[in-house]
């Protein structure tokens, strides 16, 4: 009986990690509602960051767009990405920004686009579907080789 009772839990936890939140706030699409098409928090600054890639080659600032990051709602990041000098990356590189959730086992339900704008890239369609710990990353390619960057994301309801 136990082991019937907690596969049922399990079961009812896994299933949730799909499911976008319910509540108010996150079926209203108006734009009075928080969020995206907020003029308050579209025009809120967040301070960028800095994080260095694991071998130390790169250096990127990150910020999201707008405000904090949401659950469950579509948002953007800015990175700014140089080599380990300062200097700005040449137009040879690829960039790649991911985000997973290691105590749940997944990531994110889309794929970013990542599009370069001068010397910053901007990260469009980030999806973050539940709250909780989140791993960003972003893999810089250049002639085959790829090291990454991973910073910790709380993401609050």
């Amino acid at each position: 009986m136990n082991i019937r009772i907690a596969s049922i839990l399990l079961l009812m936890m896994l299933t949730g990690c799909d499911r976008p939140p319910t509540g108010d706030a996150s079926a209203d699409p108006s734009p009075e509602s928080s969020g995206s098409g907020d003029p308050v928090n579209d025009e809120v600054e967040v301070a960028w960051e800095d994080v260095v890639s694991g071998d130390g080659r790169w250096r990127v600032a990150w910020r999201p767009v707008g405000g904090p990051l949401p659950v469950s709602e579509p948002c953007v990041i800015d990175l700014r990405i140089t080599d380990a000098d300062g200097q700005p990356l040449d137009d040879r590189v690829e960039v790649i920004f991911d985000a997973e959730m290691p105590h749940h086992g997944h990531g994110m339900n889309v794929e970013p686009r990542v599009t370069r704008e001068g010397n910053d890239w901007l990260v469009e369609g980030i999806l973050l579907h539940m709250p909780g710990r989140w791993e960003a990353s972003v893999d810089v390619e250049l002639d085959g080789e790829i090291e990454r960057t991973q910073w910790t994301l709380d993401i609050k309801r």
